[in-house]
């Protein structure tokens, strides 16, 4: 393991250093030996088993004793957290446009589900602990020391949550930490990001939001996340599809990927990720206990969709040439999204091109002006395998903006 390059964070259990790790980038956590036992060590290891997914950090290998510190190595996000995103502007690289806004929340929102649907409470959920990377917007929930598995009202750890984000029910001592307080505290996380100021906490309630937020397209969401009510506040599977819908004004979709729709990797190209070189373990009975991990200590492995050229496309001659009938109805049917021709057709058959491409796979046709994203993700032995994201932003009939992300864990 390489020597420390930076201290990337510092809490109460230790510090995490950019490392290099198995000849990639890392967030190294070093926690001293007499702070954590061992029982709640398993327990963390287990829950980064057990929720892997894009948008929770990936833990890279097993954890080992160095020193006298305990070494967890995770996955190292390129990027910035939520809290220099809304409070420190002037530090941030990251535009907060609706677009993005929407990438950011429904990113986070859709790992929350995600660790939800494990039995996994998160416990902490604060803007520090949410990372967003830069390019892709990717948003990527951290820090999951203080989760917890929440199976039948009971739990495997205590409450020890930081206030600022903690329920009703939570700081008035009347109910554990649970799904739903994780639910608040994410509500509150939204609107603080919607809004760019920082809640009062005893403050946070439906009308409050309301009166905040007025008619931003995440309102409606929130307020059912901060319900003080807890038999009445939405869980996050109940209350998904009003933040998908809120984070654009297409059609958002979560479905699972057909095989066929994903080109085999190549074996040159991920044949890492197949044979992963061996970790480097220290000498420690907790390695000896520690359950294996079921999945290649690489770091995700996201990769952009290559565009085609199309400048360099030249329209054939045939272009020219009388439309056949059905070729006319598929140029009214688009009109509104693709130019009927004019004097440059180079540059006609290029955005024609564009959209055929932007538009293809796609559930619903591309409206004249909105978003459409659409993910599709395949799960194997309980983890995440493959995801897929296509982003297409539309202004008055023209593509402004055009992602096809594709993350692969094979």
């Amino acid at each position: 393991m390489a020597y420390s390059t930076g201290t990337l964070a510092q809490g109460c259990f230790g510090k995490v250093y950019r490392q290099k790790y198995n000849d990639t980038w890392a967030a190294i956590k070093k926690v001293p030996q007499q702070l954590i036992d061992r029982k709640d060590l398993e327990r963390e290891c287990e829950v980064y088993n057990k929720s892997d997914h894009p948008n929770i950090v990936k833990l890279l290998g097993n954890i080992t004793l160095e020193g006298g510190k305990w070494i967890i190595p995770l996955e190292f996000i390129s990027g910035e957290d939520l809290e220099t995103i809304i409070f420190k502007v002037s530090k941030s690289k990251i535009q907060l446009t609706p677009s993005n806004k929407g990438t950011i929340i429904i990113g986070m929102c859709e790992g929350l589900l995600h660790l939800h649907s494990k039995d996994i409470v998160h416990q902490d959920l604060k803007p520090e602990n949410i990372m967003v990377e830069h390019d892709t917007n990717r948003a990527v929930i951290i820090d999951l020391g203080l989760a917890k598995f929440f199976r039948h009202g009971l739990n495997s750890a205590v409450d020890m949550g930081n206030e600022a984000y903690s329920a009703p029910e939570v700081l008035q001592r009347s109910s554990q930490r649970s799904r739903r307080s994780d639910v608040w505290a994410m509500g509150k996380i939204i609107a603080e990001l919607c809004a760019r100021i920082r809640l009062y906490t005893p403050s946070v309630c439906p009308d409050k939001i309301k009166e905040t937020l007025r008619d931003q397209p995440f309102c409606h969401a929130v307020c059912r996340m901060v319900e003080p009510n807890l038999t009445r506040r939405a869980s996050m599977t109940e209350v998904i599809s009003d933040i998908r819908r809120a984070g654009g004004t297409g059609v958002v979709t979560n479905t699972p990927i057909q095989r066929e729709h994903l080109k085999p990797p190549s074996p040159h190209v991920h044949a890492r990720n197949r044979s992963p070189s061996p970790l480097n373990r220290a000498p420690s009975p907790f390695n000896r206990d520690l359950p294996p991990l079921n999945r290649s200590p690489s770091p995700l492995n996201w990769e952009r969709s290559p565009r085609q050229n199309l400048r360099a496309l030249n329209p054939r001659p045939a272009l020219h040439h009388s439309p056949s009938p059905q070729r006319t109805e598929d140029r009214k049917k688009n009109q509104a999204l693709v130019p009927t021709g004019g004097a440059d057709l180079t540059q006609d058959f290029a955005k024609m091109r564009l959209y055929q491409e932007a538009a293809k796979d796609l559930p619903c046709s591309l409206p004249a002006t909105g978003r459409v994203v659409v993910r599709r993700f395949e799960e194997k032995n309980g983890g995440v395998e493959t995801w897929e994201q296509k982003e297409v932003v539309t202004r008055d009939g023209k593509i402004v903006k055009y992602n096809d992300v594709k993350f692969n864990n094979k």
